[in-house]
């Protein structure tokens, strides 16, 4: 029997269980999973989950939504918008195939998969075996959701992996709305979800998580590739600025969103670009 299979069959324990005591060593994470089996009927919002955490703990923060992510850790907890209001809301769907802590999450025969299809280079610096080791690092972090699976995974330099960690770390309150946009596979889609995921919650977009969300490898404009959704793509998009003790604050906020184009994104925009040429030239004789 597969790994896959026994997780699959394995029962989960009731939600005021002393097991999950053991699963997690933040007493608040463990809440969480507990919170989690309790309304595996009723999936709860993060709102909730803030409350809950402020009834049992007397707070509830930016940490508070991490904590619920943690639960990841060792159960696959889908994410997904409810029926009538919209809200994001959180079911608890059984142990995760790829706990915490297991080493061969990414297998063997996966690592080569994604050494031979996506290179063997630092997604982010180009850097090659000779130059150091290369790790397979999920592109969408698991503790946002992320799947263990190729589309998921890109070879990185080991400065690069131990410094993304890091850094995406300090984006677990934006967790929910960059899984959503990250594994789109072009940068306009990816902006774009990530300005859906914000429109929904009623909030604008921080710019700097356009810079991120919009990377091409070794290439990209994110600026750029705003403008074009926003022009050539018919996105109403506003930008907002607001200056407090000094510094300024760049906001995008999502007015009206249209459908992906069938025949993706990237064409559209090619095909854009060589008919601004042939104007261009036609203008020019």
């Amino acid at each position: 029997m597969t790994d896959a299979a026994e997780m699959s069959e394995r029962s989960l324990p009731a939600w005021d269980s002393a097991e999950i005591n053991t699963l997690f060593t933040s007493r608040e994470t463990a809440e969480a999973c507990r919170f989690l089996l309790k309304r595996r009927d009723d999936p709860p919002t993060m709102d909730e989950w803030i409350e809950r955490s402020r009834e049992v703990f007397g707070k509830g923060n930016v940490h508070t939504q991490r904590r619920l992510r943690e639960v990841r850790d060792h159960f696959k907890v889908d994410s997904y918008r409810r029926e009538g209001d919209g809200k994001w809301v959180y079911k608890l769907e059984g142990w995760s195939e790829t706990p915490a802590g297991d080493n061969a999450k990414v297998s063997p025969k996966l690592q080569a998969e994604v050494f031979t299809i996506k290179g063997r280079f630092c997604a982010m610096c180009g850097a090659g075996p000779k130059d150091g080791k290369l790790q397979i690092d999920h592109i969408v972090p698991r503790s946002w959701g992320g799947k263990t699976e190729l589309d998921n995974l890109e070879p990185l330099c080991q400065p690069h992996n131990n410094g993304k960690k890091a850094f995406f770390k300090s984006l677990n309150p934006y967790g929910d709305a960059l899984a959503r946009a990250l594994h789109r596979p072009n940068p306009w889609e990816r902006i774009g979800e990530l300005l859906k995921a914000f429109a929904d919650k009623g909030e604008h977009t921080p710019a700097e998580l356009i810079q991120i969300v919009a990377r091409e490898t070794h290439k990209g404009d994110p600026k750029k590739r705003l403008r074009e959704l926003r022009f050539v793509l018919g996105w109403d998009i506003a930008p907002h600025r607001t200056k407090e003790n000094g510094v300024t604050t760049v906001t995008y906020e999502l007015l009206n969103s249209k459908p992906w184009p069938a025949e993706s994104a990237p064409e559209v925009i090619k095909k854009y670009e060589r008919e601004r040429k042939r104007r261009k030239e036609d203008n020019s004789d």
